[in-house]
């Protein structure tokens, strides 16, 4: 077999290929036009899977690869292997979007897109398209178009950062077809969106479901983490993210109400409820504390004489 042929070979020319061309894209951004900037990492812990994902928002900028490798770190693995980083972001500078696959490489990442998240631009043809894991769970949404430089106040069309992009794409295991369907069709300015139901069915290669998807337990907590990680309390983040906390959070609240209907001092029931929550519910740090806490108080109302 001719030496040019040979996978390991392809694979290395192409890698080859883009390392040479990324230092011309120091002026390249593939984003959506008039977004604020700032790409910012934190971790967010999945009490369902227990274990700590990675949120990774705002517009792509030089800088990111270093803070995201120094969250990986503070990160756990599923059972691949892996380390999970949703993503919600409109895109940014290509070179830098690069930068963040190579740390992206060294780490081992599951890239998916959640409920409520979006991902566009270099976001979704750079980013998520390099993840040795790919999904969109939910009502994800990736976003699609042309690669562009920009040249003051206008954009030029960039045909060599579309087949640096595509040449990535193409060695993680993404058609050709797939990653360039929509870029002779949308420009700078415009955006192709698009759902799990295109993205994984008609763009041959582009999503690469990992065990947190497939199995229906996991698949659930995934598709919640984005809207959960937006929670401020540590509280509310580990009952939105946990379908046994929901559940009993579900059921205290319907006991409450129906205690409030019959009570003959509502006054002092609601104090209760309320002196609970600063002082029992509110306390709680992790997963046990709550079920242990939302019984008891459950068990507590139901109890409870009018």
């Amino acid at each position: 077999m001719c030496s040019a042929e040979h996978p390991a070979f392809k694979d290395a020319l192409v890698q080859s290929m883009i390392q040479r061309s990324i230092s011309w894209l120091c002026f390249t951004v593939l984003m959506f036009p008039r977004v604020a900037p700032g790409m910012e990492f934190k971790i967010y812990y999945q009490s369902q899977l227990e274990r700590k994902m990675v949120i990774g928002e705002g517009r792509i900028r030089e800088g990111d690869a270093e803070k995201f490798l120094a969250f990986a770190k503070m990160a756990d693995r599923d059972d691949e292997g892996l380390v999970a980083l949703v993503l919600n972001s409109p895109g940014g500078n290509v070179e830098a979007a690069f930068r963040v696959v190579d740390a992206m490489d060294k780490v081992r990442v599951y890239t998916t897109v959640p409920d409520s998240a979006r991902c566009a631009s270099a976001c979704a043809s750079i980013l998520f398209a390099s993840g040795e894991r790919r999904s969109v769970v939910g009502n994800g949404l990736l976003g699609f178009h042309s690669c562009y430089r920009r040249d003051g106040r206008t954009y030029a069309e960039d045909s060599l950062c579309n087949e640096i992009i595509s040449a990535n794409a193409m060695q993680r295991g993404v058609s050709h077809a797939g990653i360039s369907r929509f870029v002779r069709q949308y420009g700078a300015r415009d955006m192709a969106w698009v759902g799990r139901d295109v993205a994984c069915k008609s763009l041959q290669g582009l999503c690469k479901p990992g065990l947190l998807e497939i199995q229906h337990r996991t698949k659930a907590a995934l598709i919640h983490s984005f809207v959960c990680s937006k929670l401020i309390s540590v509280q509310a983040q580990l009952i939105c993210g946990d379908s046994e906390l929901t559940r009993l959070d579900k059921t205290l609240a319907k006991v409450y109400d129906q205690k409030m209907k019959v009570s003959a001092n509502k006054t002092r029931l609601r104090a209760d409820q309320r002196a609970w929550f600063r002082n029992s519910r509110n306390v709680c740090c992790d997963k046990a504390c709550l079920l242990r806490t939302y019984r008891l108080r459950i068990d507590e109302l139901m109890q409870m004489r009018s």
